[in-house]
């Protein structure tokens, strides 16, 4: 082989060589950018202010050491990877993490708050189920809609009145608080009893509710005040509750403290007495629900008293009863943009999740106060309109249509649909009210 040729077969080994080497580096480059899909918070570019609750910020450095921010592990399996909310990590606006199997998103910066319980987290949109998943689910206790019917202790057992098949809960009211933070008796023991049986039967759960407006003439309010007057007092109140719970066998408290107010005392006593309720039951396995005004006023005006109903109170129940009708006589008794709008307020203006959120409807109507199946009675044709000729009266109720249109608004919207109260509805079942509903969630 000559030099030309010698020369010219080294100049293409040594290319060679350089080019398998760009090669692999760039190879070993791309593999560690698609590791690195973790997000790790706690960067320092911008020094965040905390604010000290008074008129002046300092940074944060002067607030608080420094904190070593640990690598966090992602906890999803596919899709976009999210880091483990972490107690001691610093976040900022914008980072997302994952608790409790949800994804949240920081407003600001943030240290130690817990996601889905403090204002700096927002709930980050959900991936919509495939396509052959979005039918709409059924009434029965495996659904996420829920269906809650209150049953009055004062009425004898109806089993006719309870279509299990449509019911998920039911509200056994009322245990009835005393002064010196006791629970008078129930005063219908054995239909409590047999109602819990044929509801675990059909895998429909009952709750005890603890309350309501009055108890012989007198208001309830005022009661609870004084029965939650100390910690003492709350806890054993509490307890008195609990223990009623276990003797029957009730899944679970619906709280009708109707209604603690702004101002005054009832508002930090009735929280105190939720977050009690809500580790004692919790901790047993139990649900914990509460009854709330509705919000707003027919005419759309913001209650003064709906913030007695704290965040940390609506943090720690599973689930609120919205209670949208008495907004007065005739047309405002419980039209349906007075439902929509007391929605809007508990999942807009309090930004509670909707699926936290259950819409009450009444089987009655006003004035008179009539039960609907009465109502039929005075006018068969009742069912098809909303409002009837009672006893020289023109009462306002929620006909066939209303219900099933509210019934649907909460199933595509809200957690599900309250009834007050069950024995109000007819034994008729092509007329019945919650017969609609099963119709309205389908």
């Amino acid at each position: 082989m000559d030099k030309r040729k010698t020369g010219i077969f080294l100049l293409i080994f040594l290319l060679g060589l350089i080019a398998g080497f760009l090669l692999s580096s760039a190879v070993r480059g791309h593999a560690a950018a698609d590791t690195s899909g973790s997000r790790i918070s706690g960067r320092q570019e911008n020094v965040p202010l905390i604010t000290t609750g008074e008129d002046s910020a300092l940074p944060a450095s002067q607030e608080q050491a420094a904190v070593s921010i640990p690598a966090p592990q992602a906890i999803l399996t596919s899709g976009p990877s999210y880091a483990e909310w972490d107690k001691n990590t610093t976040y900022t606006g914008g980072d997302q993490v994952a608790c409790g199997g949800k994804i949240y998103i920081a407003r600001w910066w943030t240290l130690g708050d817990i996601p889905g319980q403090a204002d700096v987290w927002e709930a980050a949109p959900q991936t919509p189920p495939p396509a052959d998943s979005q039918a709409a689910p059924k009434a029965g206790a495996s659904s996420p809609v829920k269906v809650v019917g209150y049953y009055p202790d004062w009425k004898s057992y109806q089993p006719q009145k309870l279509q299990m098949d449509v019911l998920t809960h039911i509200a056994y009211a009322f245990a009835i608080p005393t002064p010196d933070s006791r629970l008078l008796p129930l005063e219908n023991p054995e239909t409590a009893v047999r109602l819990i049986e044929d509801a675990h039967k059909n895998q429909v759960k009952v709750l005890l509710a603890v309350g309501g407006w009055s108890y012989n003439g007198a208001e309830l309010e005022p009661v609870f005040v004084s029965a939650t007057s100390t910690s003492e007092k709350t806890r054993q109140l509490g307890d008195e509750i609990l223990a009623m719970c276990n003797e029957y066998g009730f899944d679970g408290v619906d709280m009708d403290w109707e209604h603690p107010r702004v101002d005054g005392p009832s508002k930090n006593q009735y929280q105190e007495l939720i977050l009690y309720l809500a580790d004692t039951l919790h901790a047993q396995g139990k649900l914990l629900t509460s009854a709330v005004v509705s919000g707003v006023s027919a005419d759309g005006n913001i209650y003064y008293d709906a913030a007695a109903h704290s965040d940390a109170v609506l943090n720690a129940v599973d689930w609120i009863h919205v209670m949208a009708y008495d907004g007065g006589d005739g047309e405002r008794h419980s039209s349906y943009d007075f439902a929509v709008n007391s929605a809007a307020y508990w999942c807009g203006t309090r930004k509670m999740p909707a699926g936290k959120v259950v819409l009450g409807v009444p089987f009655y109507g006003r004035p008179g106060w009539a039960g609907y199946g009465d109502i039929l009675a005075a006018d068969p044709d009742a069912g098809n309109k909303d409002h009837a000729m009672v006893s020289g009266m023109d009462v306002w109720y929620n006909g066939i249509s209303t219900i099933e249109k509210k019934t649907a608004y909460a199933r595509d919207n809200l957690g599900g649909i309250m009834i007050w109260e069950l024995t109000q509805d007819t034994d008729d079942s092509g007329k019945s009210l919650l017969s609609a509903i099963g119709r309205g969630i389908q």
